[in-house]
């Protein structure tokens, strides 16, 4: 009697499991399809995401090759017409302001790393969760005379955003992580001074662990922005207005 007890009992279970094992099943099928498991899935998602970095690399050779052939019309349009050649001279002008080309020159490189656990009293800390001092860093560089900025080759403009995303920071729409490298064009002396001035942000940093390391350099490149901005409310006042 008792044998037979024990036999329905595991049988129930069996059945049980049957069903609990059935239910995940379709609800992962539901999820993800049913001829994939979650691996597979991941595996089409790293390549549908290469697909498209190759394609956004692709169309921004493409774009190159037209600013330099747009270029190299408007240095022949430039040589038949002084009026002209200011035009270009302007164009050219707003387009660095505007982060929209890459600029070479004097500056400075500032390196930040995590502090070591021992030095974060066990609690680790990251200058991802600590970004508003990059933007104070920005900030800084702006006052000091800073022509342009790019946080790990990213051109930083009025235009881009920087954004916590998990453990890493989302910069004009790209994950960058640590260290954060921030390279700046402009008056070299005057940059690392305003950064290292007691009681200013490299102090603050270093004082909560940040391994920071400020250098000066000759010469700087930094990329230009990417990304495409449209106006949507904002229009140019006329004259006639």
């Amino acid at each position: 009697m008792k044998n037979l007890i024990s036999k329905s009992l595991i049988v129930t279970v069996c059945v049980i499991l049957g069903i609990i094992i059935a239910i995940q099943y379709k609800t992962v099928s539901n999820l993800v399809g049913p001829d994939f498991v979650p691996s597979q899935k991941n595996k089409e998602l790293v390549n549908e995401l290469s697909k498209v970095q190759e394609e956004k690399e692709a169309l921004m050779n493409e774009l190159t090759n037209l600013e330099n052939r747009v270029q190299k019309y408007e240095s022949e349009v430039s040589e038949e017409s002084d009026y002209v050649e200011e035009l270009s001279k302007e164009l050219s002008k707003y387009k660095m302001f505007a982060g929209y080309t890459e600029v070479e020159g004097e500056g400075i490189e500032i390196i930040i790393n995590n502090p070591d656990a021992e030095d974060s009293y066990g609690y680790p800390i990251s200058i991802v969760e600590d970004y508003e001092y990059l933007l104070d860093i920005v900030s800084y560089l702006n006052v000091t005379g800073s022509e342009a900025i790019a946080i790990n080759d990213l051109r930083y403009t009025s235009f881009s955003e920087m954004l916590v995303a998990g453990d890493h920071l989302n910069i004009n729409n790209k994950p960058i992580g640590v260290p954060i490298v921030i390279k700046s064009i402009g008056p070299s002396d005057d940059l690392k001074t305003a950064l290292e001035i007691n009681g200013g942000i490299i102090d603050l940093l270093e004082s909560y662990g940040y391994k920071v390391e400020i250098n000066k350099k000759d010469s700087i490149k930094i990329p230009r922005y990417t990304e495409i901005k449209e106006f949507k409310y904002a229009n140019p006042i006329t004259e006639e207005e």
